[in-house]
């Protein structure tokens, strides 16, 4: 019997009914008894990944037209070279047909009953081969078509043409980069980060890692606070493995803060191999810097009462504001600080910024800040903290990156600790709403508040 085959202008005056049916049986309701065609047609993007093992897809063939309950066959068969290249011409395309040798399927005849909605083809692909025998010179396909004997074919969803991209699988830290977690007393504290992979694990397997301090030396370089390695004696690290199951590893470092002193330390670590050779690093997650914050509670801190005679700074108006009585006159709409924006007072290192010189030495440090009360214009994004003990040389103890966006906000700072006393700190605007600080804009301040032990 002649095969039928519904064209698209056939359907021009037949009635379609829209359905949210997630087997989309009611798709092509009309005039023909059965209609067959691929759930997914056209082109279908296929990830293998290199793991020594074929990657399977489904091939999806549906069944629908007014006589549900019917039974039929079809057939499901990769394209001849002759029938790929007819449409490359008819429809203006340059697919490339991946040799047999790169796959199998369960094609052939497949057969309706009067229940089944759908039958499934599946498609093993050597990623391998596929790998070996993909070109330049065109899109590289699996083409698939459907044919039946007996009942109609949908037109436009005839052909599926899967196109598969070959991967090496890869394992990577989820969270890589650099993440601070404060300590604040004393006893055991486990940080947990995680190891992923991209793909359903089948296998059980390692991983290494490990402690690297050229990223330290080069995150110290790069950023303002000065970190220290955190000393071998004062935690344990342990690297979970891949399960069959779970495509997640477990890192935990367990720190003992009381082998630790006050200030900041970290733990840089680096991806390094793993025991299934099929899998390779993620570059983008192969490191990961474990910051430790050795600290007090903030409510151990006391407030410190500012005055005039304590404050100095670099890059304060005195034209605009009520100057460096500005962080303590109240919050007003006239009672703010304000940078430098006309004479060009700006730090290349510092910004612009205010010292505080304490009568007593402290260890710890905190601050709350309030915007500007009529806007945020010049708000800090981002500030470091640096403490002295003579007002000369300075150390970062911290970092704040901030996103103010609203007048007389305020935020509350965590605690910047030191392992030596010291009687002065610097806050150092490097860049703000306006601008970058250090190479000609401004920052503000509606009030500010600091704390201290």
């Amino acid at each position: 019997m002649k095969k039928n085959i519904l064209l698209t202008a056939l359907a021009v005056g037949l009635l379609i009914v829209p359905t949210a049916c997630e087997d989309n049986r009611d798709e092509f309701l009309s005039d023909f008894s059965t209609i067959l065609y691929f759930r997914n047609s056209g082109e279908i993007a296929v990830t293998l990944y290199k793991t020594g093992e074929n990657t399977d897809y489904n091939l999806t063939v549906n069944k629908s037209g007014s006589n549900l309950g019917a039974t039929t066959t079809a057939t499901i068969t990769a394209m001849s070279e002759a029938a790929l290249q007819a449409y490359n011409l008819s429809h203006g395309y340059n697919y490339q047909a991946l040799p047999a040798t790169c796959y199998t399927y369960t094609g052939g005849e497949v057969t309706f009953g009067s229940s089944d909605l759908y039958k499934q083809v599946t498609v093993s692909m050597n990623p391998e081969l596929v790998e070996e025998n993909i070109g330049t010179d065109g899109i590289y396909v699996i083409p698939f078509e459907i044919t039946s004997s007996a009942d109609s074919i949908n037109a436009d969803k005839r052909y599926a043409f899967i196109v598969p991209e070959v991967e090496t699988p890869s394992i990577g830290f989820a969270n890589a980069g650099y993440h601070q977690t404060d300590i604040t007393s004393d006893g055991a504290v486990t940080i947990t980060q995680n190891i992923i992979m991209p793909i359903a694990n089948q296998w059980n397997f390692d991983c290494a890692v490990d402690v690297d301090q050229s990223l330290l030396d080069e995150y110290n370089a790069s950023v303002y606070p000065d970190y220290t390695l955190l000393p071998s004696n004062s935690y344990s690290l342990e690297v979970g493995s891949f399960v069959v199951g779970s495509n997640t590893a477990t890192l935990s470092l367990t720190v003992d803060r009381s082998q630790l002193g006050y200030g900041l330390y970290a733990l840089p670590l680096r991806l390094t191999g793993a025991s299934n050779e099929n899998f390779e690093i993620n570059t983008a997650g192969q490191t990961l810097i474990l910051g430790i914050n050795s600290t007090v509670e903030r409510s151990e801190l006391a407030q410190i009462p500012l005055s005039l005679d304590m404050l100095s700074g670099y890059g304060i108006a005195d034209y605009d504001g009520t100057g460096l009585a500005g962080l303590f006159d109240g919050r007003g709409s006239a009672l703010f600080m304000h940078g430098d924006y006309y004479y060009g007072e700006n730090d290349p290192v510092y910004g612009q910024y205010v010292d505080f010189a304490l009568n007593t030495p402290i260890q710890h440090f905190a601050y709350n800040f309030w915007t500007r009360y009529s806007n945020a214009d010049g708000a800090p994004v981002n500030t470091v903290i640096y403490a002295s003990n003579n007002g000369e040389t300075w150390h970062c103890i911290g970092q704040v990156t901030n996103a103010f966006t609203a007048g007389d906000e305020e935020y509350d700072s965590g605690v910047f600790s030191s392992n030596e006393p010291f009687t002065h700190v610097r806050f150092s605007v490097t860049e703000s709403n306006a601008g970058n600080v250090c190479t000609g804009s401004y920052w503000n301040c509606g009030e500010m508040q600091i704390f201290g032990n």
